[in-house]
């Protein structure tokens, strides 16, 4: 109740900050603050955000931001960075060439702060010249930054997570795309196998980080746990807490030994251990549509989200798909009525609705449609993408069809240093 009512302040606190930046007209300094109180989850919090977005309506636009917002100061020192570009460039991908002006091309843009850094570091007029856009956004939020952005000059399609981002797309004359960043994983790399053993009660994928609640899960498992436990789980060792930070976390909880830890392992080796669970567990109350339960789902594997998790499409789900909770009692419940569940129903359903394959055929019929039913025509449809760590291809060679797309990128790049199309076409190919 304490942390709710520090949280109701700075809420409070956040919105003099934002009627001073709404008085300096740094709109996009208005919008960032909007973001962050609405990311409070406080009592009033949303309805402090409302009220700010209120008083923005319709102002909000790229040519009313200068060099003194610190948000665009932030885009060029973020991607100034040799580090940061190559993450942007590896998150720009050409998902159809550009074959004329009546059958225009398709890029896509994933991760939030691409999709909000593009517009201010390449020519976005010449862009949408010669292709449709789809922004694929990382995190849910109903006040996403790159939101009056990108003009419609050509389609934009956005692939929404939540009722609340599906309003503010149609809102703004975007297109819906019933997906989300979770979808796009590598059938491949993540199959049903029916001679592994189930030798784990559930699997974590996730980096030791705050809103991933380990905390959370493992108090729960020590208070609510009855039998036998064994679990993994499997981070990395270049984000958040260290090794030693888990290892200590299980000693408080006196659950050591009791779970395998994996660090820095390829996704074959993911898959496996998938395989091995009985479920996958997502702690976190917030956060994108994350992959570790989808590429779970893939294998037959089913996932326990929260109920009021915002980012997991949980309206896309049921049982035996996923298995909600609200506490921890029922967190360790829903853990143990996933054993019950018949992996091949979660497999055969997962293999209909999710993946890549699936998600470029949904896509491919989207931006088909309203393609045809805007008098263009329609010869050629979409490359298959993946989600690996960024982007890629299902066929790496896929990327030849679109060395003539990658450079006409450079050409609209507003600054040289930002864009390497011999780095996007390598990166890609291999």
């Amino acid at each position: 109740m304490l942390i709710k009512l520090k949280r109701d302040l700075l809420s409070v606190l956040l919105l003099f900050k934002f009627f001073r930046s709404l008085f300096e007209n740094k709109y996009a300094d208005c919008l960032n603050t909007v973001s962050k109180i609405d990311f409070l989850e406080s009592n009033i919090s949303s309805l402090v955000a409302n009220l700010a977005m209120g008083f923005l309506r319709n102002k909000y636009a790229v040519s009313d931001c200068n060099k003194s917002d610190t948000f665009i100061n932030s885009v060029y020192e973020r991607f100034s960075a040799e580090g940061q570009k190559n993450f942007l460039m590896s998150n720009i991908i050409v998902i159809k060439p550009y074959i004329s002006e009546k059958e225009k091309g398709v890029i896509l843009l994933n991760y939030s702060e691409v999709i909000n850094a593009f517009p201010f570091l390449f020519d976005l007029d010449k862009i949408q010249q010669r292709y449709h856009l789809v922004l694929e956004p990382s995190w849910a939020s109903a006040y996403q930054m790159y939101y009056k952005f990108y003009s419609n000059k050509s389609m934009v399609f956005v692939q929404s997570l939540n009722e609340a981002e599906i309003a503010m797309d149609k809102k703004h004359g975007y297109f819906d795309v019933p997906l989300c960043a979770g979808d796009w994983v590598n059938e491949n790399n993540f199959t049903r196998l029916e001679d592994e053993d189930k030798i784990y009660d559930f699997c974590v994928i996730a980096n030791f980080i705050p809103f991933k609640r380990y905390p959370y899960l493992l108090s729960a498992l020590k208070n609510h746990w009855t039998g036998n436990l064994k679990f993994a789980i499997i981070a990395s060792a270049h984000v958040g807490e260290n090794r030693a930070w888990i290892e200590n976390q299980l000693r408080i909880n006196n659950i050591e030994g009791k779970a395998d830890l994996f660090m820095e392992i390829p996704q074959k080796q993911v898959g496996k251990i998938l395989n091995q669970s009985k479920c996958h567990v997502l702690c976190s109350l917030r956060e994108g549509a994350n992959r570790a339960n989808f590429e779970s789902m893939l294998i037959g594997i089913p996932v326990v989200v929260h109920k009021h998790h915002m980012g997991f499409p949980n309206f896309r789900f049921g049982k035996p798909m996923v298995v909600n909770y609200t506490n921890q009692e029922e967190l360790v419940a829903a853990i143990k009525e996933t054993a019950k569940i018949d992996s091949r129903v979660v497999y055969e359903f997962a293999r209909k609705t999710t993946g890549s394959y699936v998600a470029t055929n949904k896509l491919n019929e989207c931006i088909k449609d309203a393609s045809v039913a805007n008098g263009d025509i329609w010869t050629k449809d979409l490359l298959r993408k993946i989600n690996i760590i960024q982007s890629g291809y299902f066929d790496p060679n896929d990327v030849h069809f679109c060395e003539k797309d990658y450079l006409f990128i450079e050409d609209v790049v507003i600054d040289k240093k930002y864009y390497d199309p011999k780095y996007v076409m390598n990166r890609f190919g291999n």
